[in-house]
């Protein structure tokens, strides 16, 4: 399977199971974008993929980090009810937890 399959599939998971991804929208300021709260992807070396929880920049902003990294771990927990255990793993990654998606 390819990096970018298993990200697909387990975005589809993901928003089967009522997460919301982070979106990105146009500002009235030039140059900046509105990013919503949601779950959201990070290319990392290797051509692999992390996985994470963002509080983006709009309502959630002032999430404070124990917060998102609860909802990560929530996202976690749920790929690993749905039999992701061989592709998933959670680790930290800067201040923030992060699931690394495995390609095997």
């Amino acid at each position: 399977m390819l990096p970018t399959s298993l990200k697909a599939k387990v975005q589809r998971i993901l928003l089967k199971g009522s997460f919301k991804k982070s979106e990105s929208s146009k500002s009235r300021v030039k140059g900046l974008s509105n990013i919503s709260a949601g779950f959201t992807f990070e290319k990392m070396f290797d051509d692999g993929y992390c996985l994470y929880y963002t509080c983006g920049n709009m309502t959630f902003r002032g999430m404070p980090n124990e917060k998102k990294d609860n909802q990560t771990e929530k996202i976690y927990h749920f790929l690993l009810d749905q039999g992701l255990q061989k592709n998933i793993e959670l680790t930290e990654f800067g201040n923030k937890k992060v699931i690394l998606l495995k390609v095997e």
